[in-house]
């Protein structure tokens, strides 16, 4: 990295240009290689080039950095903060989670990597939680009118009070007039958690708009929105299910994209539930704890089995290889805080049980015991690593771990048992730390060094995919240690899962490769989960299953269809399906590559939704497969292909919605001669098209005896999934 580089983006609203904020804090990020660095600076700056110019200018545009459960989102957006800085915003915003832990630690990782020197100290002003009070309101005035003109930075809680505080703050006379129409840079972690509008559903129900209701903390966005005349509202996030498939209309729907990219050593859902499927492992379904239906009474022996790998984990990575300064365990077992006070007193009697009996002499029956119950999980424990220390050193070293073992208890506030449910953990302070506790241990917080984690949480009902992502606080940077680290989960949330990381990965390669419209918010996911919050989502999003047989509606570009389907046919060489006897009956097809049956969906027109949804995600789908090597080839027939007029079909019209009653001819028993109807005109294990030529029957002379070309679509059991999409 030099000080000549210069990054410009000429697609963007201006050019990004890298100053002195940034160099800076790009030299001190040791950890990343150069071309990590190269692409941190690349994405970061393609996300400022699309913001409003921050030099006076009126506009507004909101954004989507879209990056992995804990892959280093807080890094990239304060290098967008120290390039925004360095382009010319004043004051940038940072809602930072809905719990004061996520607060405290995103303020605290902003100081710590930007308030590095006393210089810097003159050149940043950190407010948390600002009210809009005289006293503070005097002193961002006063910041903002410093001869060295210091960037404003403001860390809030995504809450209404605190959020309705900074919209009359930058409503103030004092800071109106000073700010001007400079640029303001708004920073949503978590972008996908208490933004959105949670009645947006109930919305859409009602006919007049000017009577929509907004839950508390999305209306007060809007207000400080209102109150910011330039501003670019950024959303990170790594499960953006929410905020791509609300409507359009919606004031913080992203106008555009990043996908980031994470870190060479960054291990998440492919690197557990695809590439090492053997780190997940099953909690036995009677010892899944749930607070109504299994309340378990005693410590399950599968805690006791991870609790053991884990202290033999620490023993080699910590004490025996010193590869780690330490590690930790993570327990989730409930959100209902009970369970939490119940799991961390198994565990504290456990480990001081275990600690105990490790001190006594070798003879003694407690400690042979213990030590042959240890013994079992020692092949667990360091099943994947190479030239293992014996047993016995392991051992010695366990007692050491337990000695040096920090339990906390990770609920809410109001607990009397705890000092502070948001308790600040010193994580150097030793060797091996368990965190007990609920969902302040969900999104946002980043338990340091983790490497067992036990989560006997089960849904009863269907899971959002976006939540049960967030749960997963066992991704990051632990390619190290990789071979010490487990997932204990229940055999279900392993099914959900594994389903989520194909569901996240087709995300991710669409985003890439198209425009948010390109994609016209359609995502594939599978029957077992939900995308996300239904009350965040209007009624306008819809669901379909890619499996069986599905019909297409072409009753949009015509003409053209037409052209190109007859082109198509004249340039190929079809063979006879099966002779059936009749003209109607009689049908052609071919085998083609997948791409080429790719390139002919992409070309066929389909306007009309859902079918245009059923187009794309049926396109986006197959490109997934054929990247995987899941598919190569697929069939294409042409029904009925020796009747010039097409068959009739009867165009039926229902509340001014018009669809072809049934492309498919039915079966048939004529004379002996069994015809298994259209739907059996197929092959069993590929994915088929049926090209048909339709005559349509209307009681209006527009429609009446239209000739027209659509697709019947046949997706196979083995590649059947789901479509989620929303139309606009």
């Amino acid at each position: 990295m030099t000080s000549k580089i210069k990054i410009i983006k000429e697609e963007g609203n201006f050019e990004v240009k890298l100053g002195e904020r940034t160099l800076e804090l790009i030299k001190r990020l040791e950890k990343l290689n150069e071309e990590e660095k190269e692409t941190l600076l690349k994405e970061s700056a393609e996300i400022l080039s699309h913001c409003v110019n921050p030099i006076d200018t009126i506009g507004q545009i909101t954004g989507l950095a879209v990056g992995y459960v804990q892959s280093g989102k807080t890094m990239s957006f304060t290098t967008l903060s120290t390039l925004a800085i360095d382009n010319g915003f004043r004051a940038i915003i940072y809602f930072a989670g809905t719990k004061n832990n996520l607060l405290e630690q995103t303020t605290n990782r902003l100081k710590r990597d930007l308030l590095t020197s006393s210089k810097n100290r003159k050149n940043y002003k950190v407010y948390q939680n600002p009210l809009s009070d005289d006293n503070h309101t005097n002193n961002i005035h006063n910041a903002f009118k410093q001869r060295n003109s210091p960037t404003i930075l403001i860390t809030i809680l995504k809450s209404e009070k605190y959020i309705t505080e900074l919209a009359k703050l930058f409503s103030s006379y004092e800071i109106k007039t000073e700010l001007g129409n400079n640029g303001v840079l708004i920073i949503d972690d978590e972008a996908d958690q208490a933004s959105l509008n949670r009645y947006a559903r109930s919305n859409c129900k009602s006919a007049d708009w000017e009577e929509n209701q907004y839950s508390s903390t999305y209306a007060s966005i809007l207000k400080l929105k209102s109150s910011l005349p330039n501003h670019s509202y950024i959303q990170y996030t790594a499960t953006p299910q929410g905020p791509l498939l609300i409507n359009l209309m919606d004031l913080l729907s992203p106008e555009f994209h990043v996908v980031l990219t994470p870190g060479g050593a960054y291990t998440g859902g492919k690197a557990f539930f695809v590439d090492n499927p053997d780190l997940i492992l099953a909690i036995p379904p009677k010892e899944v704890y749930h607070h109504k239906k299994n309340n378990l009474t005693e410590c399950p022996e599968s805690l006791v089995n991870a609790l053991q790998v884990y202290l033999i984990g620490v023993a080699l990575q910590v004490n025996i290889y010193e590869k780690e300064e330490f590690l930790s365990m993570m327990i989730h077992a409930d959100r209902e805080t009970d369970a939490s006070k119940k799991f961390i007193s198994w565990v504290s009697n456990i480990i001081t049980s275990w600690g105990d009996k490790l001190a006594l002499p070798d003879s003694d029956p407690g400690k042979l015991e213990l030590l042959s119950s240890f013994e079992k999980n020692y092949n667990e424990a360091v099943r994947r690593i190479d030239s293992t220390p014996s047993f016995e050193k392991i051992m010695f070293e366990v007692l050491e771990v337990i000695l040096d073992t920090n339990i906390h208890l990770v609920i809410g506030k109001n607990n009397p048992e705890v000092k502070s449910g948001n308790e600040k953990i010193d994580w150097n302070n030793a060797s091996s730390h368990i965190l007990i506790g609920a969902d302040l241990l969900d999104r946002g917080f980043t338990v340091e060094g983790l490497a067992i984690t036990y989560m006997p949480r089960n849904s009863v009902s269907k899971s959002n995919a976006d939540t049960i992502q967030q749960r997963c606080r066992f991704f990051g940077y632990k390619k190290s240690y990789l071979d010490s680290c487990r997932v204990y989960l229940p055999i279900d949330s392993i099914l959900d899962y594994c389903e989520y990381v194909e569901h996240e990965e087709i995300i991710r390669k669409q985003l890439k490769s198209s425009t948010l419209r390109e994609l016209e918010q359609v995502m594939v996911l599978g029957d077992q989960l939900n995308p996300t919050r239904n009350n965040i989502l209007s009624d306008d999003v819809i669901r379909h299953k890619l499996n069986g047989w599905r019909q297409m509606n072409a009753l949009e570009h015509i003409n053209e269809n037409i052209e190109y389907v007859e082109n198509f046919i004249s340039s190929q060489s079809f063979e006879i399906y099966e002779d059936y006897g009749t003209v109607q009956r009689n049908h052609k097809f071919i085998k083609l590559p997948i791409n080429d049956v790719i390139e002919f969906l992409n070309k066929f027109k389909i306007a009309g939704v859902p079918d245009a949804l059923r187009k794309s995600s049926t396109i986006q789908y197959l490109r997934y497969l054929a990247d995987k090597s899941k598919i190569d080839y697929a069939y294409i027939f042409l029904m009925a292909y020796d009747a010039p007029e097409g068959r009739e079909r009867r165009l039926n019209d229902v509340n001014e919605h018009l669809f072809i009653n049934n492309i498919f001819m039915g079966r048939s028993n004529d004379g002996g001669e069994t015809y298994p109807g259209d739907k059996g005109i197929k092959m069993d294990d590929s994915l088929c098209i049926q090209i048909h030529k339709v005559k349509l029957k209307h009681n209006s002379s527009k429609w009446n005896q239209t000739k027209l070309y659509t697709l019947g679509l046949y997706y196979p059991e083995e590649l059947s999934h789901t479509l989620i999409g929303i139309v606009n």
